[in-house]
């Protein structure tokens, strides 16, 4: 279990770390969503030769992990879980300020004393916790960390993270939970529930971004 942890950490930060470098080079949200998908196809492609390179039973376990699932998490996978959970979410209640701050720009926010260094180093520490955790022992379950977000901030129609961020943690752990009701009573994986339910979502922010650029 460690071992699996370990490398969906590891995954994670690479994946952080490549995104972080194009952000920090290109400003343009758009083009930044564009390459995020090309690298996703890229990661989709070496994750195809591996497949191909696998066992039928390696093959079999990796594509029933692939479709998510959140009742197939053992005790002692539970307890790696939990504590990295719990630490993930302990860092991104120590980045709000810093994310408040920044709200305002980078050059504000050091003028008021943030090390922005510093902030970005806790908000990374914090996603490569939670999203690699949860990706480890329940699947890449997609489109919930994507859209609730941005329903959360239309729900409370606040951008103070004091706000956002325990609203997005519950609403998104209702939807999820409500996701894997439907995908119980119908016999389905739960990531294409999510899937189905997120990409209206994705594509209404967008679009509305893009109008409003215009």
């Amino acid at each position: 279990s460690i071992g699996i942890a370990g490398a969906a950490w590891l995954g994670a930060a690479v994946v952080l770390l490549v995104i972080a470098t194009v952000g920090h080079r290109i400003k343009d949200i758009m083009v930044i969503l564009i390459l995020g998908m090309m690298f996703s196809s890229g990661v989709s492609a070496v994750v195809q030769i591996l497949q191909y390179l696998s066992k039928e039973e390696a093959l079999k376990a990796f594509v029933i992990w692939t479709m998510g699932s959140l009742g197939d998490v053992t005790v002692p996978q539970l307890a790696i879980l939990l504590p990295s959970v719990i630490v993930g979410l302990l860092l991104a209640v120590w980045t709000i300020k810093p994310l408040n701050l920044l709200l305002f720009g980078e050059e504000y926010a050091v003028t008021m004393g943030l090390n922005i260094r510093r902030s970005r180093g806790l908000l990374f520490l914090s996603t490569t916790l939670l999203a690699g955790t949860v990706t480890a022992f329940c699947g890449p379950i997609g489109f919930i960390g994507l859209a609730m977000p941005h329903v959360a901030r239309m729900l409370f129609r606040e951008a103070d993270h004091r706000v956002l961020l325990p609203g997005t943690l519950l609403s998104g752990a209702a939807v999820l939970l409500l996701c894997d009701i439907v995908s119980k009573m119908f016999t389905l994986p739960v990531n294409a529930i999510t899937a189905l339910l997120g990409i209206p979502i994705v594509v209404w922010v967008v679009l509305r971004n893009k109008s409003m650029t215009v």
